[in-house]
């Protein structure tokens, strides 16, 4: 049976108070909540899933009537982003949104391209844009650059737009109450798309998250940890260099907050060495790990203290849960964490490889 919540639980999950809820659900009809046996409304998850697409439409600046008529769009096409949705499926209806895309930045036409992205946002969702669209696409830009076919030019201009869309897509939360994660590239790891786009699903999933981008040094990662007191220090990296060349100071910020290390240079290996969670799949996969191994914000109970975790054996280095068996993902993830985002600027931040820097292109 599904979990439901009361209004005062949803709003704290959505860091916005019962009467806008109340509002929504009176003057848009967005909800149907459930009632108790004591006349409390009772919230699902996909009514936190639509109030989030809310938020997230209304800091972008779209008037309240446009978001909720996008919404009801995306309902009546069938759009979701549920586990259960085919392969097949996502597929069939991705491949036009992929065309769209690819032929816009062909043209380098940058009204198409940002059409594109948000056209796949709308009819897929957040996550199911990430998974079926955005990913794949990265990867076929990927080949097209290592083949010639498309030019530094058509990369870059392509990285910076769907960096700067996946980005607005986040959600900005307060840390009081919620799991917070700090979320990132270590040293000499500049591809960190991948990165961007878990930071963003965590946000729409209640996580409170500082994204710190790309080639950020560890030691900034402890720092902010330590300051934050994280549920969570999520790094990834396309070569296994960035996290065996620096095993002591990973060590050094997994006696803090859990570690969680993604990315076609992570292993299981060099999980296992550090006591670290070993996130496999693509962005919305590994936030699924993230969120059943840690259900709860924690780190509120007990300040951790150099050289130990927080006094509570679930997040000692060691005892993390069992990941669970990852969802079948596209094959794609395992290079998406390796896209090559080579825009500087944009959402995120700071400047990222290409080829004049001795960026890779995909594989």
């Amino acid at each position: 049976m599904e979990t439901r919540m009361r209004i005062g639980e949803m709003a704290q999950r959505l860091g916005i108070s019962t009467d806008v809820l109340r509002a929504w659900e009176r003057r848009y009809d967005l909800f149907e909540p459930e009632r108790s046996t004591g006349g409390y409304r009772l919230y699902s998850a996909e009514d936190e899933r639509i109030a989030r697409d809310l938020i997230a439409l209304r800091s972008r600046g779209t008037p309240i009537g446009t978001a909720v008529e996008q919404l009801r769009a995306r309902a009546a096409a069938g759009a979701h982003e549920a586990d259960g949705a085919s392969e097949e499926g996502s597929a069939g209806e991705a491949q036009p949104l992929i065309d769209d895309l690819d032929q816009a930045v062909r043209a380098l036409d940058q009204v198409g391209a940002t059409a594109a992205v948000r056209r796949a946002t709308v009819e897929l969702g957040v996550e199911g844009a990430i998974s079926a669209v955005l990913l794949p696409y990265l990867h076929l830009l990927g080949e097209q650059w290592a083949d010639g076919t498309v030019s530094v030019a058509h990369e870059h201009f392509a990285s910076h737009t769907v960096r700067r869309h996946v980005g607005s897509m986040a959600v900005d939360l307060p840390s009081v109450g919620r799991r917070v994660a700090v979320v990132g590239c270590p040293s000499n790891e500049r591809h960190d798309i991948g990165s961007l786009m878990v930071a963003v699903v965590l946000s729409r999933r209640g996580w409170s998250v500082r994204f710190l981008g790309g080639d950020t040094p560890l030691t900034v990662f402890d720092s902010v940890a330590s300051t934050l007191r994280a549920d969570a220090v999520v790094l990834s990296g396309i070569r296994g260099s960035v996290f065996e060349a620096q095993l002591p100071l990973l060590r050094r910020i997994a006696d803090v907050s859990i570690l969680a290390i993604g990315g076609a240079g992570a292993s299981a290996e060099v999980a296992a060495q550090l006591g670290a969670l070993h996130l496999q799949g693509d962005p919305v996969a590994a936030v699924s790990q993230l969120d059943a191994a840690i259900p709860l914000r924690l780190t509120h109970l007990t300040p951790p203290r150099r050289g130990r975790s927080p006094d509570l054996a679930r997040v000692t280095p060691g005892r993390l849960p069992p990941s669970p068996t990852p969802r079948s993902a596209p094959a794609r993830w395992a290079s998406a964490w390796s896209a090559r985002d080579s825009s500087s600027g944009g959402v995120g931040g700071r400047a990222t490889g290409s080829p004049a820097a001795g960026g890779r292109p995909a594989r």
